[in-house]
């Protein structure tokens, strides 16, 4: 399997629309080619990040995960990719824009909003081509009047209410006839891996979040990206990778047209 950055995902979507992107990372020739290859070629696509989504809880809840995998085997393509942060903020940013942390410069919660940095949402928008976000409010805020369609969820602590209104306003703007790109953000597994809860319930509800979502790509002919941000961050995993030499974590990225 070939390993990616997920700083390659930004250049991927700059080339596939055709714009400039200020990164060095090398866009994905075989996830351009996969979209080239449906007719009609895809006119909109969906980036669904899912919090703490890593390599290896892809694969241990693969049951629960089962609509997600199943999309890979229909004729959909699945990557390992090399995180840039442990944190979901960081990891956000050098996905939206291509650069690592230090580079793009929203390294917390306080930096969102300041840094002078472009993301792709915004680059798309100024070249004429609407896109959407569907993510926290604090996070959302800043994207007010500077792209097409924004959705700011609050905070709560029921994470699966979050979900589902990140789930049901991506599914809306996909109604939206001159939507080019989409991001999304699904925060319940993070959730649970920093609370201790059950890690398949929170895994079940994202799968059926994804299944509703890439229906709703699915009928616009559209593609579909799904990736992680960073790692899971659980107990058990910080006491054996404190007894070994830690490699870099690895999120999956899932492209398919549903």
């Amino acid at each position: 399997m070939q390993t990616l950055s997920l700083l390659q995902i930004a250049p991927t979507l700059a080339e596939f629309f055709g714009v400039r992107l200020n990164s060095r990372a090398s866009p994905v020739e075989q996830i351009l080619q996969f979209a080239y290859s449906h007719k009609p070629v895809p006119s909109v696509i969906v980036l669904v990040v899912i919090d703490s989504f890593d390599y290896q809880f892809y694969t241990d809840f693969a049951d629960e995960l089962r609509w997600i995998h199943e999309l890979v085997k229909l004729d959909g393509l699945l990557f390992e990719c090399e995180t840039v942060s442990r944190h979901t903020t960081p990891a956000i940013g050098s996905i939206l824009t291509g650069l690592k942390p230090e580079a793009h410069g929203i390294l917390t919660n306080d930096d969102v909003g300041k840094s002078k940095i472009k993301s792709i949402l915004e680059i798309l928008e100024d070249e004429g081509q609407k896109t959407a976000a569907a993510i926290e409010t604090k996070g959302a805020e800043p994207l007010w009047g500077r792209i097409g369609y924004v959705f700011a969820v609050d905070d709560r602590e029921d994470i699966f209410e979050y979900d589902r209104l990140i789930k049901r306003h991506t599914i809306s703007v996909l109604k939206k006839q001159d939507l080019r790109l989409a991001f999304s953000h699904l925060r319940a597994i993070d959730r649970f891996a920093h609370r201790g809860w059950d890690l398949s319930a929170a895994a079940k509800v994202t799968d059926e979040n994804i299944r509703a979502i890439a229906n709703a790509v699915g009928e616009r002919k559209g593609l579909l990206l799904i990736c992680g941000d960073h790692e899971v961050h659980l107990k058990e995993r910080k006491v054996k990778q404190a007894s070994h030499e830690k490699a870099p974590a690895t999120v999956p990225l899932i492209v398919g047209c549903p």
